[in-house]
């Protein structure tokens, strides 16, 4: 048979805490040596410092001086990642309060350490874990609660649970049990259940200390060991009571049998030679383990979801108003572009006046600088044009039969539906021969045909306009719009009939052109300015009397505008956005207060740093998330209804969506950095004691 070894070893340790300029001093100088299998009890009054020399053993705290060796490893050089790996891998803990999550069932708690387990004997090659998932039941099975898996904590009593936290602690299987006071809260009968387990779990050879008040208590070790001022007064074996030799307990599952003899298990830092389990701790996280933090941020969010629901309301608007305002905004875009468009292909617009004034911009001015004959002469000597469409225009009353509808009179020339791409529905538009003869007839617009002319067809129907009646012989097709941008609305006569009855004046409003072919574009706006220039005898040093704008210029302008127009509907709702943010914030915030002691458990079981970050930081993305997620089916449902009720057009692209979604994630890792990095930094002592 081998000779037992050495778990614990502690050479004149020290803890001293500093509370603002006075110092206490919780451990003196204390020695001790723990062999494998041993069930020590160390016992002293209120403040003797057994249960910071129980801290200390567990890692929990680190000695202002001395040294700690675990298993032959000086604890004081690892680092807090290797601190937790010890925790995780090494010890177990059974606390007084027994520390169970409030509303996670016995079977996740007693499963919670596995989620931060990074060390398996058996770890298949493929670096998953390897673990048996039926182990907690099993182990609830083993300390005599096969039926309560499924029970939260308030549904069991105190035995109960402090025996689902005796499960929590073998399911990795420790080598070390650290038990602080764990009948403090049973009455007898309980007490004597839990001791009996403590016994039977040394009788399989796992190592037990025990800090108790009680001598009843200590009576169940076999080592007694007692503090006084922060030393040891006394260190002494003791008779254990006959019951607790006997007591046995089926640990099968996990591997331990009576009087099992423990191979020690492998260093933190593993070296290369090292044999055996592979032991492989991991800086990163692994597939199973993002599976368990996503699994647990989920199930903590269900657990408080009327609260999770609330605070993902402000994601859930802001997206939505995000949303609904981009698709406004670019729906009004898409709207005034195709109206552009619908001017005509490859135009070119000249208006009387110049839009520059020596360094400042005006409007285009009110000079009557283009008349008629330039259209003529653009039309008769520049090449490149398919046709040349001057306008006049007025506001008129027209009527027929009884009803009156004030619209807009304009007149033009044959060309017209060439330049402006737009051809009538019904009936024809008027001829060259019509214009030069100053013939009376007329082609309306759609809204035109349906206000004057309701079931019935205008074609060849008279229309009045100021007392003056016109023959009408054809209807434009339909181009939408509404109000003022109705492109229906509106009346078409020849140019010559339109100055000779109405203007008086062979000035026109404005010349549209359309060019040939898009390349042309440039050349011919050339070749009217240099003519233009040279009809109205405009000095070499002077500035043009007209203005011509291109098509292509209108578009960026009423883009630009468009765009930041958008932009700007977005940025007020994008502000709801950032109030959600800090609602996530704030409720986070909340979550870790009311959270410490779980915070302090997780750490107790094995959880890093890291592993505490993650999982907060994961509860605050998927709040963002899923407001995300359902930010946009509501934004895309309000753009719809703004579409209907509104009669304008809206417009929801990917980029939105994926913009929106991407900014609500980016909106809950942002302000739940500092929250999830608060939770990750508390101290697991501290943590474990908060009330």
């Amino acid at each position: 048979m081998t000779s037992r070894r050495e778990v614990v070893r502690v050479e004149n340790l020290s803890r001293t805490y500093r509370m603002g300029s006075t110092s206490v001093e919780a451990l003196r100088g204390v020695s001790l040596s723990i062999m494998e299998g041993e069930f020590v009890a160390i016992m002293g009054a209120s403040g003797s410092g057994k249960s910071t020399l129980l801290n200390l053993l567990g890692c929990l705290d680190r000695p202002t001086g001395g040294h700690y060796l675990l298993d032959g490893e000086d604890v004081a050089s690892c680092d807090e990642d290797e601190l937790a790996d010890i925790r995780g891998s090494r010890i177990g803990f059974v606390f007084q309060s027994f520390n169970l999550l409030p509303r996670t069932s016995a079977r996740d708690n007693v499963a919670l350490p596995l989620a931060y387990r990074r060390y398996d004997r058996q770890l298949p090659a493929d670096g998953s874990r390897g673990l048996d998932r039926l182990l907690p039941e099993r182990l609830l099975e083993a300390v005599g609660l096969p039926e309560r898996a499924t029970h939260r904590p308030n549904e069991l009593s105190g035995g109960e649970q402090q025996r689902v936290a005796l499960a929590r602690s073998l399911v990795n299987g420790p080598s070390l049990i650290l038990a602080d006071e764990p009948t403090g809260n049973l009455d007898t009968l309980r007490s004597r259940e839990i001791m009996l387990m403590l016994a039977s779990l040394n009788n399989a050879g796992i190592t037990v200390v025990l800090v108790t008040h009680e001598e009843e208590i200590a009576a169940y070790a076999r080592r007694l060991i007692r503090f006084r001022d922060g030393k040891i007064v006394s260190d002494q074996p003791i008779d254990q009571i006959e019951e607790a030799g006997t007591a046995q307990l089926d640990l099968s599952v996990v591997g331990r049998r009576p009087n099992d003899s423990i191979e020690p298990p492998p260093a933190v830092v593993p070296e290369a030679s090292q044999g055996g389990g592979r032991y492989q701790p991991r800086r990163g996280f692994t597939p199973v383990e993002l599976h368990d933090h996503l699994q647990s941020a989920a199930g903590t969010l269900w657990h408080n979801r009327l609260r999770s629901l609330l605070t993902a309301l402000g994601i859930l608007i802001g997206v939505a108003a995000v949303i609904a305002m981009m698709s406004v905004g670019k729906g009004a875009q898409l709207d005034v572009q195709q109206r552009v468009e619908g001017l005509g292909s490859n135009l070119l617009t000249i208006m009387p006046g110049s839009t520059r004034s020596g360094l400042s911009q005006t409007g285009s001015g009110n000079a009557p600088t283009l008349t008629l004959d330039d259209a003529d002469a653009i039309a008769a000597d520049v090449g490149g044009i398919a046709g040349v469409a001057p306008e006049v225009g007025l506001r008129a009353q027209v009527q027929h039969g009884r009803i009156n509808w004030n619209t807009s009179i304009s007149g033009t020339t044959a060309d017209y539906p060439v330049v402006r791409n737009w051809q009538p529905s019904a009936g024809s538009f008027f001829t060259d021969a019509d214009v030069h003869a100053h013939r009376p007839v007329c082609v309306i617009g759609r809204s035109i045909a349906d206000s004057l002319f309701p079931g019935e067809d205008p074609v060849g129907s008279t229309l009045r306009i100021r007392n003056a009646s016109y023959r009408v012989i054809g209807v434009m097709s339909a181009r939408g719009g509404s109000g003022f941008g109705n492109q229906d609305d509106i009346v078409l006569i020849p140019i010559t009939t339109a100055m000779i009855r109405y203007t008086g004046q062979k000035q026109v409003r404005t010349i549209s052109v359309s060019v040939s072919d898009k390349s042309l574009m440039t050349p011919v706006q050339e070749r009217i300015t240099d003519l233009l220039r040279l009809r109205h005898r405009v000095l070499p040093s002077a500035s043009d009397d007209f203005t011509i704008v291109s098509q292509e210029e209108i578009l960026k302008t009423v883009e630009g505008v468009s765009q930041t127009l958008t932009l700007l509907l977005a940025s007020i709702a994008g502000i709801s956005l950032l109030v959600g943010g800090i609602g996530i914030m704030n409720i986070m915030l909340v979550s870790v207060t009311e959270r410490t002691r779980e915070i302090g458990l997780r750490k107790a079981v094995g959880a890093r740093d890291r592993d505490i970050l993650f999982q907060f930081l994961t509860e605050a993305v998927i709040l963002s998330g899923l407001g995300g997620l359902f930010g946009w089916i509501l934004g895309f449902g309000a753009s719809r209804l703004i579409s209907v009720i509104g009669h304008t057009t809206t417009v929801v692209t990917p980029g939105m969506i994926l913009l929106a979604l991407g900014f609500s994630v980016a909106v809950g890792l942002f302000f739940g950095i500092f929250p999830a990095r608060k939770a990750s930094t508390l101290d697991p002592i501290q943590a474990l004691r908060y009330e």
